[in-house]
């Protein structure tokens, strides 16, 4: 992928599912560090040390999954959780914005995927507001390690 950079066919490289471990083992051999790694990232598992890690090393964390996953019929929805529940109303926004807006204002990208135009519509007004710290620390307190995708597996686990 370096030589794709070299060559200008590519303009940055991306990663997946790294881990701290994985960064580090890397950026020990490559010539040009990932732009971006993108992870699984929800109330359920907010990667803390990853996203302070990504971030001091000049890397973006793209969260996935952030309003939930179906992966191996793992159907989750954090839409009735408490905190995001009331920072929605707190708000007047959908719980779908609030989860949104909170990966943000934790620092990671989020790109959520939608082909209802209304939810188009609805994801691009996560930027009309801000949750308070209160509210941020609320959802992040939802973390219990739980992993959707890679049917619970953690990619740390993966050499």
């Amino acid at each position: 992928m370096e030589d794709l950079v070299d060559q200008g066919k590519v303009k940055a490289i991306g990663v997946a599912n790294y881990s701290v471990r994985h960064l580090k083992q890397l950026m020990k051999v490559c010539r040009i560090k990932p732009m971006v790694n993108q992870v699984e990232f929800h109330p359920r598992l907010v990667q803390s040390e990853l996203l302070e890690f990504c971030k001091k090393n000049g890397i973006v964390l793209q969260a996935y999954a952030s309003l939930g996953s179906s992966d191996a019929g793992q159907a989750a929805t954090f839409f009735a959780l408490p905190p995001v529940r009331a920072a929605a109303e707190a708000h007047k926004a959908t719980p779908a914005q609030v989860l949104l807006r909170w990966a943000l204002e934790k620092g990671a990208l989020v790109v959520p995927k939608s082909c209802n135009p209304e939810r188009i519509r609805e994801n691009a007004k996560i930027f009309s507001f801000s949750l308070t710290k209160k509210e941020v620390a609320a959802i992040d307190a939802v973390h219990d390690g739980g992993r959707l995708a890679w049917k619970g597996l953690d990619p740390d686990s993966v050499e």
